[in-house]
């Protein structure tokens, strides 16, 4: 072969290489991942933050991931973890599933930014039983174009998250770590962060965590355990409420190790080794049964609510609060509002029913909405703002326009599209819901960047203080609003019901 031809020839390996490899890459801790790139803004799919967990590492805390040689393809979302088809809602769009389904994906700049951006890691919804990180819905493609990395996760749900039982406690394979398996796995994927994001160009530094649901649920967790502790500055919390009382592991009376002791009997299980807990079929763990985050001893020492209440939460920043029609998530059943505030809540309901309605619900639906969640996420909002930390509240109000006329408020989850730009498959939107989107894509990004939601030309967003606790108006004009004493009232009966329940688990 004469020199020229051997040029010729090594040109063109060279150029087949590049052409295997066009996407842009990401040199992590276990290896390279490639992704694919639209526009300025490059997407990384499916990359594993944890280990498998199945087999012998059903509920056991994450794994370590094993390193891979060359580049590993990232153009495709993971596994999502096994839950029920309970839903053909937008959110409930999970694709295959899998007990290996640890995997995250990350939203980012295709080209290297000239300084480390800001980094949103969200956690999805779906009552700890359903839902994905690779929701379509939650694609983070419009939330990167304003200049922050955004990593959607996937974490274990069901029973295959959350479960407890007497064989798995004596066995205490990972140093007292027990029964809330999403919730580390959460904190894994947080802990992958820190370690990998600046690849991507994020700054592990400066990490904001957001959830929706029971992603903000697990959000109020992750303020609460010393696990967490460094691992973001920021937390947003999006329709959780925030005076619920988590269930205990064990203890007294039902708790997650008796009702997963029972679970096993029923499921056949007559010898409940660990081992044979960890070979009973995945359709069996799958069937429906309770499953959220529970009061460990460990991780988790008290509810959410009463840690803020004691002062003992993570020194971060706080945005929180939730949607008009909260009420949608319950059916609008009353009996949720009444369990909510206790025996102050007849005496509210005719205060409520003298007052103008805020939403076509009705005071009755109302109180729902407020009780379970307005009222009761500003009180963390509260008790953040009393450690000096930057805290906002807020109250979202917007429906698309093609639902505008017959809908009641936004309901739960209602903000998600307007918040990641995903106009969802039945909304229509006009032009005040792209100005509303952009609103609030544009409030959420500048708190995770810089602590403070405001920015030029914004209206203002009041802020949580030791004093005074206004709330942001979330609508087509948005505006800083004092509560009212209504409100004032349903917050103090809601709190004072959650502190029975919280000195009632003591």
């Amino acid at each position: 072969m004469t020199t020229f031809k051997m040029l010729l020839a090594a040109g063109a390996a060279t150029a087949i290489a590049a052409a295997a490899h066009a996407g842009p890459t990401a040199k992590l801790d276990a290896g390279t991942v490639e992704g694919s790139a639209q526009g300025d803004v490059a997407a990384y799919r499916g990359i594993p933050y944890a280990g498998p967990a199945s087999g012998a590492f059903r509920w056991r805390a994450p794994q370590p991931v094993k390193a891979w040689a060359g580049v590993r393809p990232a153009t495709a979302n993971g596994a999502a973890c096994m839950q029920p088809h309970l839903s053909d809602d937008p959110w409930a769009q999970v694709g295959a599933q899998s007990e290996d389904c640890l995997f995250l994906n990350v939203f980012g700049p295709a080209a290297k930014p000239k300084a480390p951006e800001a980094v949103m890691v969200f956690i999805h919804g779906g009552s700890f039983i359903r839902g994905s990180g690779g929701v379509p819905l939650y694609d983070g493609t419009a939330l990167a174009k304003r200049g922050v990395i955004v990593v959607t996760i996937n974490y274990r749900l069901g029973r295959f998250g959350y479960f407890a039982h007497p064989a798995l406690t004596a066995e205490n394979a990972d140093g007292g770590r027990l029964g809330n398996y999403g919730l580390m796995d959460q904190i894994a994927a947080l802990q992958w962060v820190q370690k990998n994001i600046a690849a991507f160009g994020g700054d592990p530094k400066n990490v904001t965590v957001f959830g929706e649901s029971a992603g903000a649920v697990a959000v109020q967790m992750l303020t609460t355990t010393q696990a967490a502790k460094g691992l973001f500055v920021r937390a947003i919390a999006e329709s959780g409420g925030g005076t619920a009382a988590a269930a205990a592991i064990r203890g007294p009376g039902l708790t997650y190790e008796t009702v997963g002791a029972a679970w096993a009997k029923g499921a056949g299980v007559t010898d409940p080794t660990p081992a044979n807990l960890r070979a009973i079929p995945a359709a069996d763990v799958l069937k429906t049964g309770p499953a959220g985050p529970m009061v460990d001893g460990v991780m988790i020492l008290r509810s959410p609510g009463d840690t803020y209440r004691k002062g003992q939460q993570l020194k971060v920043g706080l945005m929180i609060g939730g949607n008009s029609h909260e009420a949608s998530l319950f059916g609008e059943n009353a009996a949720v509002a009444k369990a909510g505030l206790g025996s102050a809540y007849p005496a509210i309901l005719e205060e409520a029913k003298a007052q103008p309605h805020p939403t076509k619900a009705g005071p009755e639906s109302d109180l729902i909405t407020q009780s379970a969640a307005i009222q009761s996420s500003r009180y963390l909002a509260q008790k953040n703002a009393a450690l000096g930390l930057p805290s906002y509240s807020y109250y979202f109000d917007e429906v698309a326009g093609s639902d505008r006329a017959k809908a009641k408020g936004t309901d739960h989850g209602g903000e998600l599209s307007f918040l990641f730009g995903t106009r969802i498959d039945k909304e229509v939107w006009d032009d005040q819901d792209r100005h509303v989107s952009q609103l609030m894509g544009d409030y959420w990004t500048r708190f995770a960047k810089t602590g403070d939601p405001n920015g030029k030309g914004a209206a203002n967003w009041a802020p949580v203080t030791k004093t005074a606790s206004p709330y942001m108006h979330f609508d087509a004009n948005p505006h800083s609003a004092q509560p009212t004493p209504l409100e004032d009232h349903i917050e103090a009966a809601a709190v004072a019901v959650a502190e029975k329940a919280w000195d009632a688990q003591k």
